[in-house]
């Protein structure tokens, strides 16, 4: 199995592609257990049927945890069309939430030695996005 170093997924912006490399390291996880499968027996049938629960188990799980995820807003799903591969999510079909950016953190980090400044900022900077992006406009 081949090892996925998380370097790999961090950006020229320093944004660390979260959904992609779990879903990258759950589908080496598969093609794992596909792999060794092949070594159960020579019955094609038994294979083939092997390797759909394997991945629909796979994809099952992934999307579980996309849920969780996005439902603590985490992650928010790409704009992609699910038919096609995309080459901003990697296949994932969700980005890591804007708010999770080394920028946005950075700048309520700066703040967070005040706590009741650091939330009415991140209360602020929440707030500020919703507006820009009902107006339409990209953050």
């Amino acid at each position: 199995m081949s090892k996925i170093g998380w370097t790999k997924y961090v950006d020229g912006y320093g944004n660390f592609e979260l959904p992609n490399f779990l879903y990258q390291t759950l589908n080496n996880l598969m093609k794992a257990s596909l792999d060794y499968g092949t070594l159960l027996g020579d019955d094609d049938k038994k294979l083939r049927a092997y390797r759909e629960m394997v991945k629909s188990t796979f994809k099952d799980k992934w999307i579980e945890v996309a849920e969780a995820l996005k439902y603590f807003d985490l992650i928010s799903p790409c704009s992609c069309d699910p038919s096609d591969f995309c080459r901003i999510c990697g296949g994932s079909r969700y980005i890591l939430n804007e708010a999770l950016s080394p920028d946005q953190m950075n700048e309520i980090g700066l703040a967070s030695t005040d706590p009741s400044i650091a939330g009415k900022l991140a209360e602020g900077l929440r707030k500020a996005h919703d507006d820009l992006k009902k107006a339409g406009i990209e953050v």
